[in-house]
């Protein structure tokens, strides 16, 4: 499932989402695009907690996919943790093709 979201603001119900999402599926990717990118800033404690939660639930740490458009950081001037990984929009359309479902959040 591929998530992206391009909203620097979660809602309680956003945040549920991707929860739910990580727990029920075993590759879930998280993708922040446009104001998207300050998301994680904007939000620091949920996304420690969720990759805290993964790393504590599954062995298998590739059902954590955080990423974020590099081009769409870079025009903003956001600054992302090092725990969210940059991608072009080459990789954004490769991690489109395999996912069937999904979501955007904006």
């Amino acid at each position: 499932m591929l998530i992206t979201i391009s909203t620097p603001n979660l809602s309680t119900e956003y945040k549920q989402l991707i929860e739910a999402t990580y727990e029920q599926s075993t590759s879930t990717y998280v993708v922040f695009v446009g104001d998207g990118v300050y998301a994680p800033a904007l939000n620091t404690e949920f996304f420690e907690q969720l990759v805290n939660t993964v790393k504590s639930t599954v062995k298998d740490e590739s059902t954590l996919n955080l990423s974020f458009l590099s081009r769409d950081a870079a025009t903003r001037g956001a600054n992302l943790p090092e725990h969210i990984n940059p991608i072009s929009h080459k990789e954004l359309a490769a991690i489109s093709a395999k996912n069937q479902h999904w979501i955007p959040l904006s």
